[in-house]
């Protein structure tokens, strides 16, 4: 009896997990989550969160190695390191849910402004692509953060995450080659002919 109690309740908290984060989505722009770089440049994600069931309350992103579990609490920050990742999305206060919120916030990347996702600080010299995922962390409320009648027993789950696939390229820059002495030589020749050709009519007529 009290084993088909227990598993009758771990039947109901995964039907409710799989509720809470059944109308919860992430996507990246741009889409699949690869961006691309030079050296010494910042670059960054921007996203789409969408949440129509209760309320979600984004409460911070990580950038994960490929190899890690997609875990908030045992990611492992992408090898080999090519920058340096800050999160943007966490450090506001973004609210998705049905109304009067919106059920999805979306926001373009701009370092300027630090909206978006994320940044990524491209470290000076670096070459090559860093891959994994992002790992986006919300917490789930019956009723809405910015509603006065809010308070935290309010809370129905906290610490759910999400994961989209990701990646940062370094993009090769060419160097222009230097002019030789010869071509610099050889284009002061060419500025010259034809003062030449007015100095020897000139001779002439003389």
């Amino acid at each position: 009896m009290k084993r088909r109690f227990h598993v009758g309740m771990l039947t109901c908290w995964l039907l409710f997990a799989a509720a809470a984060n059944a109308n919860t989505i992430l996507m990246l722009d741009p889409p699949g989550g690869a961006i691309s770089g030079a050296a010494g440049t910042t670059v960054g994600w921007g996203f789409t969160f969408t949440n129509d069931t209760n309320y979600a309350v984004i409460t911070g992103t990580e950038f994960c190695s490929s190899s890690s579990n997609p875990l908030p609490d045992i990611c492992l920050p992408p090898a080999p390191n090519l920058g340096t990742y800050t999160d943007f999305a966490g450090a506001q206060f973004l609210v998705a849910g049905p109304a009067p919120e919106s059920t999805s916030v979306t926001q373009a990347f701009d370092n300027t402004l630090q909206t978006g996702l994320a940044s990524f600080a491209i470290t000076p010299g670096a070459s090559g692509t860093v891959s994994g995922f992002i790992v986006l962390t919300y917490d789930l409320f019956s009723v809405s953060p910015n509603d006065p009648s809010f308070s935290l027993n309010d809370e129905i789950a906290g610490g759910n995450y999400l994961t989209a696939a990701a990646s940062v390229t370094v993009e090769s820059t060419t160097t222009v080659p230097e002019p030789s002495l010869l071509v610099l030589l050889t284009g002061l020749l060419l500025l010259l002919l034809p003062l030449k050709k007015r100095f020897l009519s000139r001779s002439v007529s003389l």
